[in-house]
């Protein structure tokens, strides 16, 4: 028996990494207002031609809860994500009523033992509350660039928006992204209270787009080409 659920967590931060191949991963991350999540798991998908990712939300626990409440705690995290997991502490295995009931309710079971986990239901795919899936990819320093499509890298863990310039010749200058905002779409938001974050005291804007390193260097260059 492990004294808290936060000792479990690497165990399945290595399972994201080796078995689904995530290339970010993170513990105790989600959006403060709505849920955190114990540990997020971000992999590509989207082959050669798509930008496309998918997350993978793990709701851990120590083997003590009861059942079926763990399995609905994890079934909320699919308003952020693609695929959700239970993820329990146990040297028996899942009885056929556990793997009926999460078969049921859509979640997926991982067994936690000996510092292993292994996969025991796979997670259906699922369309999350897309605002909230990119916040939450906001709040792990992720961002899509709105010329490629692509996710990357806006920040560290300091800092979300380190890796971004608000103004564009800076970005080119820098070698970082680029972060605009529309303002006439930001006015028509706040009127029907469709915006999920206030104007924030650094300057940085509510309707906030990205644009990626790549993108503004390729562009840059055919401008200078012309």
């Amino acid at each position: 028996m492990v004294d808290k659920e936060s000792d479990l967590y690497p165990y399945v931060e290595t399972w994201l990494k080796e078995n689904r191949l995530c290339f970010k991963t993170a513990k105790n991350k989600g959006l403060k207002k709505y849920s955190i999540i114990d540990v997020i798991g971000i992999t590509d998908v989207g082959g050669d031609l798509s930008g496309e990712v998918e997350t993978i939300a793990v709701e851990v626990k120590r083997g003590t809860e009861p059942f079926a409440k763990a399995s609905g705690q994890a079934l909320a995290n699919k308003v952020y994500a693609n695929r959700i997991y239970l993820a329990d502490l146990r040297d028996d295995q899942f009885n056929p009523d556990e793997i009926y009931i999460a078969g049921h309710l859509g979640i997926g079971l991982i067994q936690i033992q000996n510092r292993e986990c292994k996969e025991v239901l796979s997670s259906p795919y699922y369309k999350p509350i897309e605002k909230l899936n990119l916040a939450l990819l906001e709040n792990l320093a992720l961002g899509k660039c709105q010329l490629c499509g692509y996710f990357f890298a806006i920040g560290d863990k300091r800092k979300i928006w380190s890796n971004l310039a608000s103004n564009l010749e800076k970005a080119i200058k820098d070698k970082k992204g680029f972060m605009f905002e529309n303002r006439a779409v930001d006015i028509r938001k706040r009127k029907v209270g469709n915006l999920s974050m206030r104007r924030r005291k650094d300057g940085v804007p509510s309707e906030r787009k990205f644009i990626c390193i790549d993108c503004i260097s390729f562009h840059s260059k055919l401008k200078i080409n012309k």
